[in-house]
C-alpha cells in the first residue's frame, strides 16, 4: 500500500467536521432557497431576461417556478428503447493505436405484445481518420471528451435506428438515453472544426429520432446541477452591496445558493410528481448548433431519488409527450428497483468489464503476432508489468 493513511487521517477528520457543520446548516439553506423560489415564481417572465443577460449557465424558466405536475396515468401498454455505451480508450503505450466502442440496447414492450430485445454491438476504430480530427495542420487525437462525444453519437444513432422500427400499432414508444443531451465540446480557435466534427453528427442523429415521431428523454441519477439555484442567486443576492439575512454573518463570504443544488430545491416533490419545466442556457457558440433541439429539463421524484430528466425542445413542446415520459420514467424506476429498467439492461449489454479488456488485449496481441505485426509496447508500459526492486 502506497497511501499513508495515518497522515491522511487529519484530512479525513477535517472533512468530517466540515460535513457535520454543513449538515447542521443545510436545512436552513434549503428552506431559504425554497422560500425564494416560491416568492419569485410568478416573475418567471422577468427571470427569462435575467437568464438571457447573464454570462453564467442559468436555467431559463418556461412557466411559474413552483408549477408541479402530479403523476399522470400510465398507458396500458408501452414500448421503451434505451441505449448506453462503453469503450476501451486509446493507449499510446500499447501494441497498436485504436479504440473500441461498445453500444448496448434494450427494447422492451410491456402489456400488449410484450417482448424484449437485449443486444450489443462493438466496433473497432484504427484508421487515421478515426484516431484524429484533422483540420489543416492541426491533428487532435480522439480521446477523453472527444471520445465520449463519439460514443454518444453512436448511442443516439442506434436509438434512432431502433425508433424507426415500427412497434405494435397504438402502443406509444419512448426513447431513453443515459446522462445528458448536452454534448460539451471544448472551444477551439480559430475555427469550430471540433464542434463540426463531433457535435453536428450527434445532433443529426437526434433529428433522426425526431423524424420517427417518437419522444426522446435522458435520465440523470443524482444530478448535481445548479442552474435554477444560480438563477435565484442572480435575481436576488446582492451580498456585495447589502447581503440578505441568509448570506450575512458567517455565510457572508459565500451565498447560500452556491452551497445548495437544484436537487435540494425540489426534493419536496410528492411521489411521482415533476417540477416546472426549464430550458438549459447554452453558450452562444453551442446554441447555434442546437437550435430547435436545445435541451429542456425537469425534476421528478421517482421514489428512490430525485432525478433530472432532459428532453429536446421538440419533445418539450408536446404536453402529452411530457406526461408520457413522466409516467414511463416513474414506472421504469419501479421496475428497475430505483433506476430505469431499460437503461439498466442496456448498460449491462454495453459495459466492457476489466476481464473483457484483458481478454481483448490478449486476443489482439495474439492476432497481430500471427499476422507478423511487430510488438511495440512502450518502455513505460513494460515497466508497469515488471519490478526492478
Amino acid at each position: 500500500m502506497t497511501l499513508d493513511l495515518v497522515k491522511l487521517s487529519t484530512h479525513v477528520k477535517s472533512m468530517g467536521n466540515t460535513l457535520q457543520d454543513r449538515g447542521i446548516r443545510y436545512p436552513g439553506w434549503v428552506a431559504h432557497g425554497r422560500r425564494q423560489l416560491r416568492a419569485l415564481s410568478r416573475d418567471w417572465q422577468e427571470l427569462k431576461a435575467v437568464a438571457s443577460q447573464s454570462n453564467r449557465r442559468l436555467a431559463t424558466p418556461l412557466g411559474p417556478l413552483d408549477k408541479r405536475r402530479a403523476l399522470p396515468d400510465l398507458p396500458h401498454a408501452y414500448r421503451t428503447i434505451a441505449t448506453d455505451g462503453s469503450q476501451i480508450e486509446p493507449d499510446r503505450h500499447g501494441n497498436a493505436d485504436y479504440y473500441l466502442l461498445n453500444v448496448g440496447w434494450a427494447v422492451i414492450q410491456y402489456g400488449i405484445g410484450a417482448a424484449a430485445e437485449l443486444a450489443s454491438e462493438a466496433s473497432l476504430y484504427f484508421e487515421p481518420e478515426d484516431l484524429y480530427i484533422v483540420h489543416g495542420e492541426r491533428r487532435v487525437p480522439v480521446q477523453d471528451r472527444h471520445l465520449s462525444a463519439r460514443r454518444a453519437c453512436r448511442e443516439m444513432a442506434k436509438a434512432a435506428d431502433l425508433a424507426a422500427t415500427p412497434g405494435t400499432v397504438g402502443v406509444p414508444t419512448v426513447v431513453l438515453a443515459d446522462g445528458t443531451l448536452q454534448v460539451w465540446v471544448l472551444a477551439d480557435q480559430p475555427d469550430n472544426f471540433l464542434r463540426d466534427a463531433l457535435l453536428v453528427p450527434y445532433l443529426d442523429e437526434m433529428k433522426r429520432v425526431r423524424d420517427t415521431g417518437v419522444p426522446l428523454a435522458s435520465y440523470m441519477s443524482r444530478p448535481r446541477h445548479s442552474e435554477v439555484t444560480g438563477l435565484l442567486r442572480e435575481a436576488t443576492c446582492k451580498r456585495d452591496e447589502d447581503p440578505c439575512d441568509a448570506c450575512a454573518g458567517t455565510l457572508r463570504e459565500q451565498c447560500i445558493f452556491e452551497r445548495i443544488t437544484d436537487r435540494a430545491l425540489f426534493e419536496d416533490l410528492d411521489l411521482g410528481e415533476r417540477s416546472a419545466l426549464f430550458q438549459a442556457t447554452l453558450a452562444p457558440e453551442l446554441e447555434r448548433y442546437y437550435r430547435e433541439q436545445i435541451p429542456c429539463f425537469f425534476y421528478v421524484n421517482v421514489g428512490s431519488e430525485l432525478a433530472r430528466v432532459e428532453v429536446p425542445s421538440w419533445t418539450a413542446d408536446n404536453p402529452d409527450w411530457l406526461d408520457l415520459i413522466q409516467a414511463v420514467v416513474f414506472d421504469q424506476c419501479r421496475k428497475g428497483l430505483g433506476y430505469p429498467n431499460a437503461l439498466a439492461r442496456a448498460h449491462e449489454q454495453a459495459v466492457v468489464s476489466s476481464a473483457d479488456r484483458k481478454a481483448f488485449a490478449y486476443f489482439l496481441d495474439g492476432m497481430l503476432a500471427r499476422l507478423g505485426v511487430p510488438h511495440r509496447s512502450s518502455e513505460k508500459q513494460i515497466s508497469k508489468r515488471l519490478r526492478a526492486v
